[in-house]
């Protein structure tokens, strides 16, 4: 039943108006009256009605105030204006203020029912208009989750997204130039649905909720997409969940974190997150895995091996380069055939599912190296062409890195001494491979090696870097081809990867 105020000067208005509209009928009650705006107002605050009947032409308050006013206070009332015969002015203000309901004075019974019967059937109207938007908000709360999910799911398994997900995941996300990373939490047994809630809803409040954008469920883990501005404080808030988490229950929960990436790049952030749970099995006491926390722990075989970029290697040159740099790196640090053989079969596991013992048999650093390569490009299906041309220049490359360390590694010893081949025909074929001189080629692999290990390993000595890409030990020749090569000199660029990012440059 809607509740109506009438509001009129004249005492005869309004006792007929309270005695002649058929209130009950029409599904109304007349609330209350008043004889001017100032307590019309009084009484819009005490009763908060859905309907003011009121004249415009009032002493201390009129119509037009009364209006302003009570709008402030109460601003879904509806408001049918009684107004005479010029006063044109008033209506016109009433206008402004957004009435549309009116009743010329004199009024009869007749009138005054037809337009409350417009009132009430916009109140209804409206009424029903605020269920079914109160209905699609309940089920949009509802149905949210579960499409965040979904499309994360998608995403962190690179499926195609659909027109409607990618409309659904621009509505979350807004911009796409924003930095995620992904989070993921596991138990040693599988977390059940109650579980799964506490856990979201633990790390919800420490986070903030805003900042826990997507979750989804894959591969007996919860997976969470946050800012990547969340890095410096993201160990501390984890480590609390866990603590948090141990009260509901007695559980040995693991998270792991990737690096930032945008969000075309959250599929390459779940492969990170996976190479995370692998690695981490070197590291069974920690309960939370970074790629920061496994270089500074026990594990450092495991921190030898770029996954990342192994695993998007364009062709095979670019492979030998990126499994040849991690064999430099286990060299730098001394390590062992056995503990070569560990790390290129943790690579295979992490990469490929490997479990099997056995695949990488070689006991010698450069046959293992190059039968790391070979089973790497059989996996990723990448393979010089098939051809006598492609088997030749693929030979040719594995020599260049195995011998790149000899300074006098020039075409003519290559062709000479390593592959009994003619310098210039060596020199032609070169080139139409390549597109470039060998001398070229051979300056650019170095200097694409030294700058990746002096990302790796900041301090070390520029004597024995300039040794290790083949230039003499001295490096002086080293330091004058660098600085011309990058615009740095080593020890500059060396103090510049101290702060920053490694820089995106490959042998290729």
């Amino acid at each position: 039943m809607y509740s109506v105020l009438f509001v009129d000067d004249e005492d005869i208005e309004r006792e007929a108006m309270a005695a002649i509209i058929p209130w009950k009928q029409m599904d109304m009650t007349l609330a209350d009256m008043a004889w001017n705006g100032v307590e019309g107002l009084e009484k819009i605050r005490m009763h908060r009605p859905d309907v003011v009947i009121t004249d415009i032409k009032m002493p201390v308050m009129n119509g037009i105030e009364l209006i302003r006013e009570a709008q402030k206070i109460s601003p879904l009332t509806v408001f049918v204006v009684l107004s005479g015969y010029g006063e044109f002015e008033y209506t016109s203000q009433a206008m402004e203020l957004g009435i549309r309901h009116y009743i010329l004075k004199p009024c009869d019974e007749t009138q005054m029912v037809e337009v409350l019967q417009k009132v009430k059937e916009e109140l209804a109207s409206r009424e029903q208009k605020q269920k079914s938007e109160q209905e699609y908000q309940h089920t949009m709360r509802r149905l949210v989750p579960y499409a965040k999910g979904q499309i994360l799911r998608e995403l962190i398994t690179k499926q195609e997204l659909s027109q409607s997900d990618k409309l659904l995941m621009k509505r979350f996300l807004g911009t796409a130039e924003n930095n995620f990373m992904l989070l993921a939490v596991r138990d040693e047994d599988q977390l059940d649905q109650l579980d799964r809630f506490v856990v979201t809803n633990i790390l919800s409040e420490l986070m903030g909720e805003s900042n826990v954008i997507m979750r989804a469920e894959a591969d007996h883990q919860i997976v969470f997409l946050i800012p990547a501005g969340l890095r410096g404080n993201i160990e501390p808030i984890v480590k609390k969940m866990h603590r948090e988490f141990s009260k509901f229950r007695k559980a040995a929960l693991r998270s792991a974190i990737s690096g930032s990436g945008r969000l075309e790049e959250v599929y390459e952030l779940y492969c990170q997150i996976q190479e995370l749970w692998h690695l981490g099995k070197l590291e069974v006491r920690q309960e939370f895995l970074s790629r920061e926390s496994l270089r500074s722990g026990t594990g450092e075989v495991s921190m030898m091996v770029d996954y990342r970029k192994i695993r998007q290697a364009g062709g095979f040159e670019e492979l030998l380069f990126e499994i040849y740099t991690s064999y430099v790196k286990m060299e730098v640090r001394d390590f062992s055939i056995t503990e070569m053989r560990e790390a290129y079969q943790l690579m295979l596991t992490v990469l490929y599912g490997a479990e099997e013992e056995g695949i990488l048999t070689e006991n010698a650093p450069w046959p293992l190296v190059r039968q790391t390569v070979e089973e790497c490009a059989r996996r990723q299906g990448i393979s010089m062409p098939d051809t006598n041309d492609g088997r030749r220049m693929q030979q040719i490359l594995y020599e260049i890195y195995r011998n790149i360390r000899n300074q006098d590694l020039t075409i003519q010893y290559l062709a000479k001494e390593i592959l009994y081949m003619n310098e210039n025909y060596l020199g032609r074929f070169f080139y139409k491979y390549t597109g470039e001189k060998y001398s070229t080629y051979l300056q650019r692999l170095r200097m694409s090696l030294a700058r990746r290990l002096m990302a790796y390993y900041p301090d070390i000595r520029i004597a024995e870097l300039a040794e290790r890409v083949g230039y003499p030990p001295d490096g002086q020749y080293f330091a004058r081809v660098f600085k011309k090569e990058t615009g740095m000199s080593p020890s500059e660029y060396r103090e510049n990867v101290k702060t920053k990012a490694e820089p995106r440059q490959g042998a290729s």
